[in-house]
């Protein structure tokens, strides 16, 4: 109980307020309009989910890694052959952008935890050295970035053009009897919907936290393990670092 700090108390909270508002709106506008919310809200989070690792990679792939590769490889000194391990990752990560090293730093650890990420050596030319940091160290950190960024564009907008139809039934809800079982369905699938506002938001707030290079004082690992709650949504997220998953 010690550890429960008041960062823990509000996001456990607020857990709390979006399950309660989200069943009490599904009992208000009944079981049509609610499980076209749902279904809509469901079909938002695939549809962004595949379309956000799709983009991601093809973004990553076709505008980023090779101009990591170039900007790190350019400023690297000659002698780096010379260098230990630690000091030629070291090296590298100096000319990656300050934002990008912050974030890799905040996943990984310092710069003996990303040469063992590595292995034993950075064999080869400077092009090859600065190949293995980007594709294995930076790679997984700024995929995942991007993935969320994406997700969360994708997701608002198929949320959009589907919230449409919603608004359609709404009319016509009004023509049809209206009686508990449709109220308490409706707050069934307004607690399901609520399952997935929380998870958008664990997108977002993981991606302050990756952004940060987990240096956010508030949101640290701590504070967020001592939630009650909020813990195993944040936990469950898709977009929970298990790089090898990806």
């Amino acid at each position: 109980m010690g550890n429960i700090s008041v960062t823990s108390v509000l996001l456990d909270v607020m857990v709390i307020l979006i399950v309660g508002s989200f069943v009490w709106f599904g009992i208000r506008r009944g079981f049509l309009v609610t499980l076209v919310n749902s279904c809509g809200r469901l079909i938002s989070c695939i549809g962004a989910y595949i379309g956000s690792r799709a983009l991601a990679t093809t973004i990553y792939q076709v505008y980023i890694r090779e101009r990591l590769i170039d900007s790190v490889a350019g400023a690297v000194t000659d002698n780096f052959s010379e260098y230990d391990i630690s000091m030629q990752v070291s090296t590298i990560m100096q000319e990656v952008p300050g934002i990008i090293r912050n974030m890799v730093y905040g996943v990984f650890g310092d710069t003996s935890s990303l040469a063992g990420q590595i292995g034993d050596t950075l064999n080869g030319t400077i092009e090859s050295a600065a190949t293995q940091v980007v594709d294995q160290i930076i790679y997984p950190v700024v995929y995942v970035v991007l993935q969320s960024i994406l997700f969360l564009l994708l997701f608002f907008c198929l949320k959009i053009v589907i919230g449409a139809l919603s608004e359609t039934l709404r009319n016509i809800r009004k023509c049809l009897l209206i009686g508990v079982p449709d109220m308490l369905a409706g707050g069934v699938l307004g607690f399901l919907e609520a399952i997935l506002c929380v998870f958008v938001i664990v997108v977002f707030i993981r991606l302050l936290v990756y952004a940060s290079g987990a240096q956010i004082p508030f949101l640290s690992n701590d504070a967020i393990e001592s939630t009650k709650l909020f813990k195993i949504f944040y936990n469950a997220s898709p977009f929970s670092g298990h790089w090898n998953a990806l």
